[in-house]
């Protein structure tokens, strides 16, 4: 028996987005969670939401039914000591950037339960993230129960391994990519003279309006382009300059260049 239905080792921002949203979505009790970290701070924004915290990893792999393995990639390696061979956990869940599920094993060593990888979004922390996750190692009473817990954090697309690297680069990089466009259109409504609050609100708004609008409809992106646009009206004009600028180019070396280095972190 565990005392505890999930356990994190590491509470940084990806970890802390998981947890927080597994609690507030009802999908975890808080008591029924512990969070492993060596910052007191981020240790006591659980702890007075009424999870475990501790300092010491032994104490999530050996009394937590799912671990979460939510430490950075490059640290992962010095663990090695502590997790070989320890984990009591019946699934261990990483969500380390390029790391294979063959190397995560390599780490803890032998566990009689199964590994699972997982690339998520900080969207998650609303319920509104993409979760990437690679079950092939879960028997189908697992699955079930992990894809209930996991469907907490949004949309949970079922990935194989070879395809993570592409896939993350749109999913998990993706936000920062979204952010630097509408940092764009915020600074030239701020140069009109627009005051920032106001820019800032106008910008996202649009831009959860536009997403809300493709995700109700099954129409193609060209389509609903020209849903917006009318002949000789002012939208085609700016379409028109996005349609001649670069902007497909942008797009692929945006996505190559981190698919790119998910490849070199795999490697790694």
């Amino acid at each position: 028996m565990f005392n505890y239905k999930i356990g994190f080792i590491g509470g940084g921002n990806m970890g802390s987005a998981m947890a927080l949203r597994f609690i507030e979505s009802g999908a975890a009790a808080a008591d029924s969670v512990i969070i492993c970290d060596t910052n007191r701070e981020k240790l006591d924004v659980f702890a007075a939401k009424g999870c475990a915290v501790t300092d010491k990893i032994a104490d999530v792999i050996t009394d937590a039914e799912i671990t979460f393995l939510a430490i950075k990639p490059q640290a992962f390696f010095s663990l090695k000591e502590e997790l070989k061979d320890k984990i009591r956990s019946e699934v261990v869940i990483s969500i380390l950037a390029g790391k294979k599920i063959a190397s995560i094993k390599e780490v803890i060593g032998h566990i009689d339960g199964a590994v699972v990888r997982l690339m998520p979004n900080l969207a998650c922390r609303y319920g509104k993230g993409v979760t990437l996750a690679d079950m092939s190692e879960l028997d189908n009473t697992k699955k079930e129960r992990v894809e209930k817990m996991l469907s907490a954090l949004g949309l949970l697309v079922e990935t194989e391994e070879k395809d993570f690297n592409f896939r993350s680069a749109v999913s998990g990089c993706g936000p920062a990519f979204f952010f630097e466009y509408y940092k764009h259109f915020f600074n030239e409504c701020v140069k009109s003279g627009m005051n920032e609050d106001i820019a800032r609100k106008m910008v996202l708004q649009t831009a959860g309006g536009a997403a809300e609008l493709a995700l109700n409809s099954q129409e193609t992106f060209d389509k609903l382009i020209a849903n917006v646009c009318s002949k000789g009206g002012s939208t085609i004009e700016g379409v028109k300059v996005m349609q001649k600028s670069d902007l497909e180019k942008i797009v692929s070396e945006t996505l190559a260049a981190s698919k790119k280095r998910n490849d070199e972190l795999e490697n790694a």
